[in-house]
Formats: structure tokens, C-alpha cells, sequence
């Protein structure tokens, strides 16, 4: 019988790394932090405690199906912050959105793109920005 090869652990050398679950742990991908589900089993050593956060550890699947639901969440928190400014159809209009997308968004249903997610916050963050949204489109170009 063929004897298995003990993976070692980068950080102290030691050849004990076993799958471990915990809370906690953030991956940075794409262009985001993103919180690891508890119950996700990594790499970890059992002397020095490091744990192998790279992408080669961690499917893809994983990693896509993760990010779409942190683009979902972050849309869900941030539309909700616009209404005191402009309704969602105004915003929709002014964005160039389709009719109810915000809602839709809004109920979980779809995945918002980065771009969209990262304006929305900054609307939200920065309601004036949206006045002078409204006033920029309501020019010419160049003017």
C-alpha cells in the first residue's frame, strides 16, 4: 500500500494540516472582502494555526456563488437608504434601469452588477450626488 504524502504547512513546516471549520474568516476576491461560511472546511494547521486562504484552496463555484450573494446584500442595504431622497422609479429613470429593478433588487431577486452596487452606496452615502446627477443629465453635452 502506497504510503500518503503529509502535506506541510508553509508558515512553520510542521506536516499536520487538517480540515477545520470555524467562524470568522474573510477572503479578499474581485473587489471585495468576503466572509467565509463557518461551516467551509480549510487547510489548517494544527501547530502555528495557519490557515490557507488562497483561491487555489477554494473552488470557484464557491467563491462565485458567495460573491453574487454579497453584491445581493450590499444592494439590499443600500436601496433602502435612497428613498428619504428620490423614489426608486426616479432613480431607476435617472440611472437608466429598467422599471421595478430596484424592487426587484430590493426583494432578492436578481444580481446587481459591481458597478451598480458601488453607485447605489455612493448615492446613498452621498444623497446630493443625485442632484447634481439630475442636473448634469437635464444639460447638453460639454455644456
Amino acid at each position: 500500500m502506497p504510503r500518503q504524502k503529509l502535506e506541510r504547512c508553509p508558515c512553520c513546516g510542521y506536516a499536520a494540516l487538517a480540515l477545520l471549520c470555524r467562524p470568522g474568516r474573510a477572503v479578499r476576491y474581485r473587489n471585495t472582502a468576503l466572509a467565509l461560511p463557518q461551516d467551509l472546511p480549510l487547510p489548517t494547521c494544527k501547530r502555528c494555526r495557519y490557515e490557507n486562504l488562497s483561491l487555489a484552496t477554494l473552488s470557484a463555484e464557491t467563491m462565485e456563488s458567495l460573491y453574487r450573494n454579497s453584491l445581493r446584500e450590499r444592494a439590499i442595504l443600500a436601496i433602502p437608504r435612497l428613498k428619504p431622497c428620490r423614489s426608486k422609479r426616479k432613480i431607476e429613470i435617472l440611472l437608466g434601469l429598467s422599471q421595478g429593478y430596484l424592487s426587484r433588487l430590493s426583494a432578492g431577486d436578481g444580481v446587481p452588477g459591481a458597478p451598480l452596487v458601488s453607485l447605489l452606496a455612493l448615492l446613498a452615502a452621498h444623497p446630493e450626488l443625485i442632484d447634481q446627477l439630475e442636473d448634469y443629465w437635464a444639460l447638453p453635452p460639454g455644456e
